[in-house]
Formats: C-alpha cells, sequence, structure tokens
C-alpha cells in the first residue's frame, strides 16, 4: 500500500514539475512575441520606382519573376536596381556603433559580395539593402529614391532575400517557395525550385509539391535550397542573399554561383559570405572593417593584400595552390551533395575552401 502511494505522490510531483515547465516556456514565448509586437511600425510612403534607370535601362518597375536570358545585351552594373549607402551609422542596443558613416554605391545589375569578419556589420548592410530596418544616421536610397518614400508594396517587390535559416511560410511546399507579392506559375515555381536545386528533393515528398509542410521533413540545406528558391521567385530588382551558402556543400554552392552569374544577372545580386570561392565569382567585392568599406576592388585586386587574405583565413591555408574549386545587432536579428540526385543532404559542414584569384570558373 506504502508503495503505490509513492508511486501516486512521484506521478503527481511530476505532472507539477512538467506543468512548470510549459508555464514557463509559454512565458519566454509571450516575452519574445511581446517584444516584436513593442517595435515601432514602420511608415512608408507613397512613391513609386523609375522604371528607366540613368542608363536608359527599361523595367516593370520591380523586375520580372522569370529565369530568363540573364539579362543578354545588357552591361552588368548598368541597370536597374542601384543602391545607394550615404553616411549610413547604425548602433547597437547597447548603444555601441556597428555601421559608422558608411558610404557605398552598388551599381545597378551587378553582383556584388561582401566580406568581412564577424561583427564588422555585414548581415546589417544587408538588412538595410531591403530596408528591414532603418539607419540611426545616413540614408539607404534604391535607384534614386530614399527608401523609406517608397511605398511598401513596391519596396517588397522590389527586394527580395535570402537567409541561411530561413523560415518557411505556407501549407504546402509550393505555397513556401511562392509565398509573397509575386505569384508564380507552375512553370515558374518548379524553374526556380531546379535553380536553387531544391527540385529533385521536392519530388521525392509523399505530394511532391503539395506535401504539408508538416510533412516534409528537410535537413537544413534542403530548407535552406527552399528559402533560395522563394528568393529566386520574388527576386525584382534587388537580390539579397545573407551568408546563404553556409549550410550548403561546395557542389551546390557553385551551381548556386552559377545561377546567379547567369539566369539571375539582370538583377543586383548583393552577396553576404565567408567563403572566398563566392567573392571570387563576384564583379566586384565589398570589404568591411570596423563598420565602414576598408576596401572595394575585385577579388583580385584585394588578395594582394594580407589583411584580406586573413578574412578568409579560417577556412584554410591562404595562397594561390588553393585555386576555386566546385568541391547588427539585436534588431537586424529579430527584423526576417545531394544535388539533383534526390537524396537527403550530407551532414552540414564548414566547407569553405579559400580561393586564390583566377580560379573562379
Amino acid at each position: 500500500m506504502a508503495a503505490s502511494e509513492y508511486v501516486l505522490l512521484a506521478m503527481g510531483v511530476s505532472s507539477v514539475v512538467a506543468s512548470v515547465s510549459k508555464l514557463t516556456f509559454a512565458r519566454a514565448t509571450a516575452s519574445r512575441i511581446a517584444e516584436v509586437l513593442d517595435e515601432p511600425a514602420m511608415r512608408y510612403g507613397d512613391e513609386r520606382l523609375p522604371a528607366v534607370d540613368a542608363g536608359g535601362a527599361v523595367g516593370d518597375g520591380s523586375g520580372g519573376a522569370g529565369l530568363g536570358n540573364g539579362g543578354a545585351g545588357r552591361e552588368s552594373g548598368s541597370g536597374l536596381g542601384r543602391l545607394d549607402f550615404r553616411q549610413v551609422t547604425v548602433r547597437a542596443a547597447d548603444g555601441g556603433v556597428v555601421l559608422d558613416g558608411l558610404d557605398l554605391t552598388v551599381p545597378g545589375g551587378a553582383l556584388v559580395a561582401v566580406v568581412g569578419r564577424s561583427g564588422s556589420g555585414k548581415s546589417l548592410l544587408a538588412a538595410l539593402a531591403g530596408r528591414l530596418l532603418d539607419p540611426d544616421e545616413g540614408e539607404v536610397l534604391l535607384d534614386g529614391v530614399p527608401m523609406p518614400r517608397l511605398a511598401r508594396d513596391e519596396l517588397r517587390r522590389a527586394v527580395a532575400y535570402g537567409f541561411e535559416r530561413p523560415v518557411l511560410l505556407g501549407e504546402t511546399v509550393a505555397e513556401a517557395i511562392g509565398f509573397g507579392p509575386r505569384r508564380p506559375s507552375a512553370d515558374e515555381l518548379v524553374a526556380h525550385a531546379a535553380a536553387a536545386r531544391a527540385d529533385a528533393f521536392v519530388r521525392h515528398l509523399p505530394a511532391k509539391y503539395d506535401t504539408p509542410l508538416s510533412q516534409a521533413p528537410m535537413s537544413g540545406g534542403e530548407a535552406q535550397r527552399i528559402g533560395l528558391a522563394r528568393a529566386f521567385v520574388q527576386a525584382g530588382r534587388v537580390l539579397v542573399l545573407d551568408d546563404v551558402a553556409a549550410s550548403l556543400d561546395t557542389v551546390t554552392e557553385h551551381h548556386i554561383s552559377r545561377v546567379l552569374t547567369g539566369a539571375l544577372a539582370d538583377r543586383t545580386r548583393l552577396v553576404v559570405t565567408h567563403r572566398a570561392s563566392t567573392a571570387a565569382r563576384a564583379e566586384h567585392v565589398v570589404w568591411l572593417a570596423g563598420g565602414r568599406v576598408r576596401a572595394e576592388g575585385t577579388h583580385g585586386e584585394l588578395w594582394t593584400d594580407p589583411g584580406y587574405r586573413s578574412v578568409f583565413q579560417s577556412a584554410g591555408p591562404a595562397g594561390p595552390d588553393r585555386a576555386d574549386r566546385p568541391d547588427r545587432v539585436h534588431r537586424a536579428d529579430r527584423a526576417d551533395r545531394a544535388g539533383q540526385s534526390g537524396r537527403s543532404d550530407p551532414p552540414d559542414r564548414p566547407d569553405r575552401p579559400v580561393a586564390a584569384p583566377g580560379g573562379a570558373p
């Protein structure tokens, strides 16, 4: 009899502990929700983007959703999607300066890599490029229009993001890929998924693209490919990729780089990266240090600086023999070899080879 009473007592204590644990988790969740709700609403204007840039290139006001000929006949860096950062300063929650009077111009239609050590402000710069937050000082312009003056729908159709750890929204895989202001056709959706190397594993899901997200377990790399496909769908004038190669194997990263330099070459592509191989394929590299632009140029030009090479040093020894090969802060954090074989991704790993200039395909 005594033993059974002890069992009942233990069960009661266990139930109380479980309830307290759930309550603690609920309070923490409520605190995070309140933190988001307390953020002041971002104000928007009513202006529209120019349909013609200074060089005479014609656009539809937001860019197209299709994967076309990569802007054949257009000179890279001469199209729509020019970004101007003018004396931009952003402070962290503790008052420390993260970006300090930064001046930078990203030419329209150019592929620009942003590199630098952790804490140099790379992801913060990416957040500013699509107005996920506003600078404390200075301004950011898109095609000559200060971003706060733009209508909300105009800005969201013009700029798309790809993140290292994307949040997938929608009921099904197809809805997750097409989520956003631009609604792709079924053929466009599949084409963008294939461009992100997501089509093969999606077709192995129970209902393929109609598989509910809750029934589509994905590795980190697979979820990232879905997020990339969504970014490709929504890319209007500007595509911002914030360290998306971090969870991708080098073969997939090489394929994505080819898409950026091919089918999406008519968009402005701002790519935050820790990989020298990605920087080597960019037309222009921006090197951030101490919240400012330390230097700009091609990967080959910057490679002559030992400080630049040291940015990638943690990935392995630097030098010409390592030729490229296919083998914020608090506020910004709050704002947002499987290949085509169909197999699950290999475990995520830090494949970050250091690329000497001249090895990019």
